[in-house]
């Protein structure tokens, strides 16, 4: 197997090293432009080379990546609201088309596959939004999105200029592209960007190298598309901004935007403080280096519910993410707050600047790094400590000894805004401290500064009018046309400064950092607020006149809880909080597990009329069915008893055997081996995967990679594997492919082992042979060729038999016969196409006493769990050797309405399997991050007597498993008046 482009693939083996590194390079060697909107959009939606202008404004874009597939879609308000008040502005998605579209022709695009109501609840909350519409997507989501039933598909190479695979994209398209041109910007939408397909190895971008990408263009602007849109993805990397320092290029046509800044990862559940630091940094450092904006990818991880997971994860893709698996707030959550609304704050400045170099003398430190972004619009100087541990910072402006000292974090970089215009002719002269964020509310503005306990700050403004304090206000100093403003933080509550001139009240809220993380800036009915005090807040309500309330979240395991302040245009109050009961809910289940089988199809006289038949053994999927588990069932006929070994031409997943409904053997498919009586019998094989390859980098037929269940032709293989060693190999570099195979002289040959590649990652052509060992008590009936690389013919005794003509395809060849006394030889002629090639895998010879097994049947599924018939009462001492089905019922006690617990089931002593809470699938288990449970969405859950099914493949009793909350998520909802 190759990494090529083309009708070609890249060795799974290398997937997950490929999705670390290859994003990397392949975007840093390709393009990161964008194509431009159409003209009738330009108005809504356009950029120069320094930034983005959005309806006419410059405006940063600090998007959050997320995937409604991974979200029911009653929660999608709560998700993203939860962005929004964390200083987003935009949202972008993935468009799954077997989420789609799981079985061909069969589309959805309601309920929780509502594209269109998703993107019209970003636009009602305010939010932009970036679509990417594949048809490739990864995302370790299974098979990176391709319906199972493209499999099936003849001659469809994916992502390549293929006919039939267009044919089928762009049906799909025909219902997808639709929603997207009707909900972008300029038709009164969200959509601000398109991507078309996604990391692709051969064009990022603005790249089209070949037709396929032309046709995508083509259908895409066919279909309406009128917003920027561009190739596969921009900057994708872990530190997008790398050791650049400046993104500055005359010659760039578009501005720079990373589409996905990988913060944590997708192996890990919650987040720490050290990577809120580490990737607090590393978002600064776009900031600082002139980046016009980025998305983290993942901000929001979500669930793979049902069967939608990769083979790399399972129900959880909490990725670590700023916002929980189940809506909880990690500390990376309040740091990218902080990142959000500095540049959101600045954009003026942000996007539409140059690296000044200027200030460096802002700092004695020659260790300290100095940068400058400048525009008309104001100057930052960002002052970077690179090193570890801390450091006090003395500053110099214009050639003086500033009265503040900062003490700079490890990696702390320090932003100072210089030379910016407020409105109501107020200029911040110097702002020698962090500042949050402002907020413009009516005739008021509110600029939010803050830093740690003990610590200074100051603020230096310009007026061009009188300034007139306000009543209660601190005391701010005047000098002329200066004003000065010192503060000292570490109260518990917000320091206010406040002021009227030029028809505009400024105000100043200095906060210690603790407050900052909860300070939020919320916009509600045309009207702007700064909120300080609650962890979160979840809804505003001004329906009752002059009173305002909000609905706050107090997470359970926070101990400190502060006072509510709220700030609007011209008035600032102090709420009032309800009080809560501090009691626990619990769960009771209601009754005794309840157990049933779900291996019916293992005992040798079940009806499979209905099931799909095949010769030869089919893949699962192949019925049309999505889950992750299938049945075979296959009759056999042995004449020698004996140990038997199961030998199948290509399969994947887990594997459990069973002889007229005796378990005989579990596994891999390489390890399936039992022994067999003489006579008839019935085989039944249940197959199991847990997640499809995500594909990533793949280019070619589906049909040759990532086979789960069986396929192909299956021997039953009596007693101990013989294979072909001690190959020789003669090179044929000056072979014509037109003229006729002779086979040569090999006096000359070199030895050749399996797997090598002696083509050096070229094209060319190669001879190879190696002598059927000898077996004086059986006869060899087959010889199976597991993959050859690429084009093959094969000799058996200088008799053409058979071949092959692409890489990773099994095929046998039957092994001839000899005159008496003879060896049998084999010869095979190999031409590699490009990358490696040769023969690759192991090649295998079949004898005359193993079984070839025929006419075979399938069924995909986990059975008929819902039917009332066949649950029994789950017995102290029962134990089972195969698939079961276990079923309770349980109320949860919740006795406050406030107490809002994040619901979690246990998969303890279980197998592998699936579990269904209200008939809603949570996803699969044993997870792979480090979480003992899978989340249940507290939207499919009901008041009174809800309905557990546990489906685990090997069937371990559910004995262990528990309904717990998970308190680091949980919170209290709280109302505070005004």
């Amino acid at each position: 197997m190759k990494n090529r482009y083309g009708n070609t693939l890249v060795r799974p083996l290398l997937l997950a090293f490929l999705f670390m590194v290859c994003s990397l390079s392949l975007s840093a060697q390709s393009n990161d432009y964008m194509f431009p909107a159409s003209p009738v959009a330009k108005k809504f939606i356009d950029f120069d080379a320094r930034g983005f202008l959005i309806n006419g404004k410059r405006t940063f874009l600090v998007s959050a990546g997320l995937e409604y597939a991974r979200i029911p879609h009653q929660l999608w308000h709560d998700r993203l609201l939860r962005l929004k008040r964390d200083g987003f502005n935009c949202i972008e998605i993935y468009t799954f088309w077997n989420f789609h579209e799981p079985l061909e022709g069969r589309f959805r695009f309601s309920g929780d596959q509502d594209l269109n109501g998703f993107l019209k609840e970003v636009k009602a909350l305010g939010l932009y939004a970036i679509v990417r519409v594949g048809p490739y997507y990864c995302a370790e989501w299974d098979s990176g999105g391709y319906p199972i039933w493209l499999r099936f598909k003849d001659n469809v190479i994916v992502r390549s200029p293929n006919p039939a695979f267009e044919q089928y994209m762009d049906r799909f398209f025909d219902k997808l592209l639709p929603i997207v041109k009707n909900n972008q910007i300029n038709k009164g939408g969200p959509v601000v960007l398109v991507q078309l397909e996604n990391e692709h190895p051969a064009a990022w971008g603005t790249i089209m190298p070949n037709d396929y990408f032309r046709h995508l263009q083509q259908k895409a602007l066919a279909a309406g598309l009128e917003v920027p849109y561009f190739f596969s993805g921009l900057n994708h990397g872990s530190d997008p901004a790398g050791d650049r320092q400046s993104f500055d290029d005359p010659k760039r046509p578009s501005p720079w935007f990373t589409t996905e800044f990988w913060s944590v990862w997708y192996n890990l559940y919650g987040s720490t403080q050290k990577d809120a630091d580490t990737f607090g940094r590393r978002t600064w450092k776009i900031i600082a280096d002139g980046g016009n904006g980025y998305n983290y990818y993942m901000a929001h991880g979500g669930t793979n519910f049902d069967y939608s997971n990769s083979h790399e994860d399972a129900a959880s893709y909490d990725y670590g993410a700023a916002v929980g698996q189940t809506g909880d707030l990690r500390p990376i959550y309040y740091q990218f707050k902080r990142n959000a609304l500095f540049a959101r704050s600045f954009e003026d400045i942000l996007e539409n600047s140059t690296n000044a170099g200027s200030y460096q003398d802002i700092v004695s430190d020659t260790a300290l790094k100095v940068n400058t972004r400048h525009s008309i619009s104001g100057d930052i100087v960002f002052i970077d400590h690179h090193w570890g541990g801390n450091v006090t910072v003395p500053v110099k402006i214009a050639g003086q000894q500033a009265a503040i000292k900062f003490t700079l974090g490890s990696g702390e970089i320090l932003p100072l805004v210089h030379n910016f215009r407020l409105g109501g002719g107020v200029t911040i002269d110097w702002a020698l401290t962090r500042v949050l964020g402002i907020s413009k509310q009516g005739a008021t503005t509110t600029i939010v500064v803050y830093g740690g306990a003990g610590s200074q700050g100051e603020l230096r403004l310009s007026l061009l009018k009188k300034l007139v304090p306000v009543a209660g206000s601190k005391p701010v100093n005047i000098k002329g046309n200066k004003a000065v403003i010192q503060f000292s933080y570490g109260r518990a509550e917000p320091e206010v400064y406040s002021f009227r001139t030029g028809g505009r009240m400024i105000r100043i809220l200095a906060v210690n950092t603790e407050l900052a993380d909860r300070t939020w800036f919320v916009d509600h009915d045309h009207k702007n607020y700064v909120i300080t005090g609650p962890e979160y807040i979840s809804d505003i309500d001004e329906s009752g006149g002059r009173e305002i309330k909000l609905l706050t979240e107090h997470f359970w395991e926070q101990k400190h809880i502060y006072p509510t302040w709220i700030f609007g245009d011209g008035f600032n109050k102090t709420g009032t909080e309800s009080t809560l009961s501090a009691k626990t809910p619990d769960v009771r289940f209601t009754r005794g597990w309840l157990a049933k089988t779900a291996s019916l199809p293992a005992a040798a006289g079940f009806d499979d009329s209905g099931w799909k038949e095949s010769t030869t053994a089919l893949e699962m999927g192949a019925d049309g069915d999505i889950t992750a588990n299938a049945w075979y069932r296959v009759n056999i006929s042995i004449k020698t008893p004996g140990l038997y070994k199961l030998n199948v031409s290509k399969g994947g997943g887990r594997f459990i055997v069973f002889v007229d409904d005796k378990r005989v053997a579990d596994g891999e498919i390489s390890q399936l081996q039992f022994d067999l009586a003489a006579g008839d019998h019935k085989l039944a094989m249940f197959a199991a995967h847990d997640g499809r390859d995500k594909l990533y980098g793949f280019i070619g037929s589906l049909q040759s990679v990532d086979v789960k269940g069986i396929s192909g032709d299956v021997f039953l293989q009596r007693g101990k594997a013989t294979y072909l060693t001690d190959w020789k190999m003669i090179a044929a570099n000056d072979y014509k492919e037109k003229t006729a195979l002779v086979i040569p002289s090999f006096e000359k040959a070199v030895p050749y082992r399996i797997g090598q590649d002696p083509f050096n990652q070229r094209h060319g052509y190669a001879w190879f042979q190696c002598i059927l060992p000898a077996n004086d008590t059986r006869v060899p009936r087959f010889i199976n060729f597991r993959s050859i690389d690429d084009k093959a013919t094969v000799f058996v005794n200088g008799k053409q038999v058979g071949g092959v003509n692409e890489w990773d395809k099994p095929f046998t060849v039957p092994a001839g016969k000899s005159a008496s006394g003879n060896p049998t030889v084999v010869t095979v002629f190999v031409e590699n196409r490009n990358g490696s090639g040769g023969i690759d895998k192991p090649v295998e010879v079949l004898y005359d006493d193993d079984v070839f097994l025929s006419g075979w049947k399938m069924k995909g599924g986990p059975g008929d769990m819902l039917s009332a018939a066949g649950w029994e009462a789950l017995r102290a001492g029962d134990q089972f050797d195969r698939p079961y089905f276990y079923k309770n019922t349980f109320t949860i006690d919740n006795p406050n309405p406030g107490r809002h617990p994040m619901w979690r089931v246990t998969f303890a002593g279980l197998s592998h399997g699936f579990i269904f809470v209200n008939g809603h699938n949570l996803g699969g288990y044993p997870e792979r991050v480090p979480v003992n449970s899978l989340y249940i969405p507290e939207c499919w859950l009901k008041s009174g007597e809800n309905s557990i099914v546990i489906y685990d493949q090997y069937g371990n009793r559910p004995d262990n498993v528990a309904i717990q909350p998970e308190t680091a998520a949980s919170r209290d909802l709280q109302t505070v008046s005004f």
